[in-house]
């Protein structure tokens, strides 16, 4: 029976996202569930209790946890995930979990109800009774109510328009070359800034280059690799992360940081990672204003150059104190371990040791610097224009910790979009101006987004859902830098405006 429920399991969970697609078969699923080897028991019948609920080996089903007791129940023999407030044993299904064992160990010992439901087919909740073990009776991170219609009805209309053009939501062959393009820029650039290290002038102009590459390969392969985005495949989404990985940032770090607090907390204090209260900035109205915040808007976009070089050093500190500025990680596997290290020692060589039988150390030093910057601005301000700006939704929850507004509702009111009909922008930011779509679909990869937008406004407007977006690039980034300049010279001003939000 067990063979059987994780074959189940595994069929459910290969099914598209998107539910209209999977109804029929799903029908046939619970058919074949029921249809046990043996004496015809049905799985419930054999493994559940009179509710229809399986308990945890050793526990008796219906137990309360807290959150902090979850948080325990990490390792691969012991874990354990909360869905809209019941925790489920998931230990006996790790090893055969489609998307991979890495990918569902991310998730153990929290709660995975948000990304869960923008990542699988609902319908894998009518299987997952089998592995309940109890209740959740109180919450780490802020909690939403049960998925509203607009967020359904979305789901639906994406789906059926996917299907009726014949389209996979994780395969796009034209992105294969985008990455490959991309990353060969970025090759080709660090190699002409060895070739000629020796003049400033076109040494300086190919680490730019080289600076400017990673950028794109962070927009492209790091971000669509990290979200499962690139065909169905485990073994592809592990092998264009280590590429990634090699020329960037920690994947292990940026899962934390990035898929389990910025997109479920998007723009709550305390919840999401990217809006951390950091000394040089003021970007949130309950972060305390401080004189040298008054010409932040001047300064800032300056200190954005070095955000690349600020991450490298962060993912260290974030892996020796499993945090990343407020959202906890689980402890990392020794294979997580050696790949991290191994990682940095590529993108160390890469940067310093190879470049250093080149070059005087000056240069070295300089050229590394104007990549970072190169890396940087683009990077950072491209995502900074999407959330940090004040014509979104900074939202906050109750005294009870819970979020009074639909998930999906929330992540429409906390993103502005931009220059969504540009070709341009949607290429070389990887469909950053369609950040909206991403947040709802992170598991697409970037180049339907567009084919969503369309589809995401008109079911804004049926629903009333206030959908934010500007015409063009520049314009989003003057939101971001207005933004900057209102919190850095406004103390308390502008607070009824938040409260009236939230």
């Amino acid at each position: 029976p067990a063979a059987h429920e994780n074959r189940l399991m595994r069929k459910l969970l290969c099914l598209p996202l998107f539910p209209a697609l999977v109804d029929p078969y799903v029908e046939l699923l619970l058919l074949e569930q029921k249809k046990m080897p043996g004496d015809g028991d049905t799985l419930c019948e054999d493994a559940c209790d009179d509710d229809g609920y399986k308990g945890s080996a050793g526990q008796k089903p219906g137990r309360s946890f807290t959150w902090r007791e979850l948080s325990k129940l990490n390792k691969r023999h012991n874990a354990h995930v909360a869905y809209r407030g019941k925790v489920y044993d998931v230990s006996g299904f790790v090893h055969s979990h489609p998307g991979g064992m890495e990918q569902i160990m991310l998730g153990a010992g929290r709660d995975i109800t948000q990304l869960f439901e923008s990542y699988h087919s609902l319908d894998v909740t009518k299987l997952m009774k089998q592995y309940y073990a109890g209740e959740l009776v109180d919450n780490e991170l802020p909690v939403f109510p049960e998925m509203g219609s607009f967020y359904a009805t979305l789901l639906k209309r994406v789906d059926e328009h996917f299907k009726a053009n014949k389209i996979d939501p994780k395969v796009d062959n034209w992105m294969f070359l985008r990455y490959i393009v991309f990353l060969s820029f970025t090759c080709i650039c660090w190699y002409l800034m060895l070739h000629f290290s020796s003049s400033l002038l076109l040494g300086i102009l190919f680490s730019v280059g080289w600076g400017y590459g990673m950028s794109l390969v962070g927009f492209t392969i790091a971000h669509d690799s990290s979200h499962f985005a690139i065909t169905h495949k485990p073994w592809m989404w592990k092998m264009t992360a280590i590429i990634a990985e090699s020329t960037l940032y920690s994947g292990y770090v940026w899962a934390y940081s990035h898929l389990f607090g910025h997109h479920v907390y998007t723009n709550i204090d305390g919840a999401d990672p990217d809006i951390a209260t950091l000394v040089f900035w003021r970007i949130k109205w309950k972060q305390k204003w401080l004189p040298r915040h008054f010409y932040q808007h001047v300064y800032m976009p300056a200190v954005y150059g070095f955000f690349g070089l600020w991450k490298w050093f962060v993912d260290f500190t974030s892996l020796l104190s499993l945090d990343i500025y407020g959202t906890r990680m689980n402890p990392p596997t020794l294979p997580q371990i050696v790949n991290f290290f191994g990682c940095k020692l590529l993108n160390i060589t890469f940067r310093v040791i190879i470049p250093y039988f080149y070059m005087p150390l000056s240069s070295l030093v300089l050229y590394n610097i104007v990549a970072a910057l190169g890396y940087g601005y683009w990077a950072a301000l491209i995502t900074e224009c999407s959330h940090c700006v004040s014509e979104v939704d900074w939202p906050q929850p109750d005294d009870k910790n819970v979020i009074r507004k639909d998930w999906a509702e929330m992540q429409v009111r906390a993103t502005q979009d931009f220059a969504v009909d540009s070709w341009f922008w949607t290429v070389f930011t990887g469909a950053h101006n369609h950040q909206t779509a991403h947040h709802l679909f992170p598991g697409v990869l970037q180049s339907h987004y567009a084919k969503i937008t369309p589809i995401l406004k008109q079911t804004c407007e049926d629903f009333g859902v206030e959908y934010h977006c500007v015409d063009t690039a520049g314009e989003a980034l003057w939101c971001h830098i207005q933004h900057l300049k209102r919190l850095g010279q406004t103390v308390e001003q502008e607070q009824e405006k938040e409260t009236k939000k939230d």
